[in-house]
């Protein structure tokens, strides 16, 4: 998404100066969104890490109680 460079003030009329200020809050909500999407994509990715970690976690219990063998009581 591209950011718009700021521009000067313009001086002289309050609606023109309330223009400016308020295309400043949209291009900071705009760069604040694109870094809460960056947050977004770090959590899915680790969650799914988290989930394929569990996953592998399981296989070598599985293999461990194969290895281990039959419990004797």
């Amino acid at each position: 998404m591209e950011q718009r460079v700021p521009e000067a003030p313009r001086h002289g009329s309050p609606l023109l100066q309330a223009a400016d200020e308020v295309a400043a809050i949209i291009d900071s909500l705009r760069g604040a969104l694109d870094q809460m999407e960056e947050v977004l994509e770090l959590i899915e990715t680790a969650e799914g890490q988290k989930i394929a970690d569990e996953r592998e976690i399981e296989s070598l219990r599985r293999l461990l109680r194969q290895l281990q063998g039959p419990r004797q009581a």
